[in-house]
Order: C-alpha cells, then structure tokens, then sequence
C-alpha cells in the first residue's frame, strides 16, 4: 500500500478551504503544509490545529504536491516555483492572466518532468460528463453563466473569472479551430468586461454563443448543444442532463439519462492523484488547456475593444 501524499495548499480563501475539506478526508493524502500571505488567515487555522507554515519556500520543503488557490495574480510565481522544486501542481484557474507566462510554465513543467494540471472544475460536472460521449452529434453550442455580484474573482475580469469554464468546456466537446470570434461587453461593477456576449465560429462549421454576467439577478449555468439528430440541455447546477432524439417523421424521443451522484471537486482531486500515481498525461494538463487560454485571451482583446461602460 502506497504512503499518503503529502500534500500542501497555498491561498485559503473560499476555494482553498474547499480543496483543504476534501484534502482532509481523503485517505491517501496527508495535509503536511498549508500556506495564506495573510497573517490571519495563519492565525486562524493555527487555532484548529492545522499545519500551517510562515512561508511559501517551508511550504514546498514539507509537501510532494500542492494545491494553488491563491489570488489570480500569484499563480505564475508558485506555480514556477514549485516546478522548480519538482514538485506536482494542481493550480486553479485560470492558471495564469497571460498566454507568455502559461508558455513559461510549459517549459518549465517539461524540465521537471511532474505533473502539473489546472482545475477547471466544471469538466467534473455529472452533467458535463453524461454529456461527453455524445459530443461528435453536437453541432451548434449555447453557454449561459450567470450570477449576482460578489466581489470574489474579480482580480480578473469576467473573462477570466467566468467565461472560460464555458471556452474550456467548448474546447473540450470539439477541440476545434476558430475560424472567427466576436465579442461585446460592458462594464458595471468593475474597470474591466463584468457582461459579455461572446459567438465563435469554428473552421469546421461547428459554432458556439456564450452569455456571461456577474451583475445578473440570478445564477444560472446552462449549456444547449444539438445536431440534425440530437438535441441536448445540461443544468450544470442542478447536474442534470437531458436528451432528445430528432427525426423528420417522428416526434423527438426522450432518452433516459441516468447521473451519478458525484462531487466534482473530489473528482478532481482524484483525478489529480490519479496522473501522479500512475504518471498519466491528463487533459487538464498546462500544455491542454493553451488552446482555451489563447481564446479567453482573444476575447479579452475583443472585449476591451467593445466595451461599453455604464454608470
């Protein structure tokens, strides 16, 4: 039986305290190290008896892997180090603000040999997952992500922070070429693209439209996928799927679905463990998601271009 991997997280903030809830009851992980810049944040989780160490270099001396889940800002600076120490890396996204620093990254996960993932976690959903095997029937795609303001995730824009768990989920249903992309935004809440309608045309002639909001009255996260045969609903809140087969003569039939009952951040997880114990390649790998950042980056471009502001 293998020993338990050590393991640290840095950044407790709402996601970190998440990864540390699943990180604690997994039974082949030791939570040896937990890291947060701000001193009461350390304080805090002193008082409950965790590991917490003063600084991020004591951090990667006690751990084989580690979870990032720090500020958006800071991920290119653990990520590299810990790549450095050669250490595994699951980093939440996005992984970096830039398509140079995820390249930097790239090459410096190549020299260490280790695995190094990004936490998209929606690729987890039941729903997202019932819906995989039948994505070479799905033509045309519509994303809804909506949401009431919070101030969580705004280091980033909307962009950042929202749309690109649907470009990720796009990518990784057609892992497709764009032929075309436009966008339109507005800002309300922040300086940068807090609304977004986004369209991307792919060279195959598979297509995508995507509404994003965090200034919504309510929260919905919605994907619509269909072809000539097959028409497809997926609530990725409630985790729910449901099909329906198109025909000229007959009335659309609907097919039984039936989901697991799954957490997708325990998913995750296990998947994260999973490619270091058996030294895997994983699709949520830096090299896997480039293609997902270099959209997100055309549409910041393309968003900050047509954006409208508000008052």
């Amino acid at each position: 039986m293998k020993a338990p991997l050590r393991l640290g997280i840095v950044g407790l903030g709402y996601m970190g305290s998440l990864h540390l809830q699943k990180a604690l009851a997994h039974p082949q992980i030791e939570v040896t190290a937990l890291y947060d810049a701000d001193k009461d944040v350390q304080d805090g989780l002193r008082a409950k008896g965790l590991p917490v160490v003063s600084s991020y270099e004591e951090l990667l001396d006690k751990v084989e892997a580690l979870i990032v889940a720090s500020p958006t800002t800071s991920h290119k600076h653990y990520v590299e180090l810990a790549l450095r120490a050669q250490r595994h890396v699951l980093v939440e996204k996005p992984v970096t603000l830039s398509l140079r620093e995820l390249e930097q990254l790239i090459f410096l996960r190549e020299e260490a040999g280790t695995v190094a993932i990004v936490g998209h976690i929606e690729r987890f959903n039941p729903a997202f997952q019932a819906l995989l095997p039948y994505r070479e029937q799905l033509k045309l795609f519509s994303f809804e992500r909506v949401a009431p303001w919070t101030p969580r995730g705004t280091d980033a824009s909307a962009v950042m922070d929202l749309l690109i768990h649907d470009l990720d989920l796009f990518w990784a249903l057609t892992e497709g070429y764009s032929s075309d992309i436009r966008a339109s935004a507005y800002r309300v809440r922040t300086a940068q693209a807090d609304t977004l309608q986004v369209w991307i045309d792919l060279v195959d002639g598979r297509a995508a439209s995507f509404s994003v909001s965090r200034n919504a009255p309510y929260k919905r996260r919605r994907l619509v996928a269909h072809g000539p045969t097959l028409w497809a609903e997926a609530d990725l809140i409630q985790r729910s799927l449901h099909l329906w087969q198109l025909s000229v003569s007959v009335d659309p039939a609907l097919l039984s679905i039936e989901l697991p009952h799954s957490d997708a951040l325990s998913a995750e997880l296990e998947h994260f463990l999973q490619c270091i114990h058996e030294q895997k390649s994983s699709t949520l790998s830096l090299e896997h998601v480039y293609s997902v950042m270099a959209w997100a980056q055309q549409v910041e471009m393309l968003s900050e271009r047509h954006l409208f502001f508000t008052r």
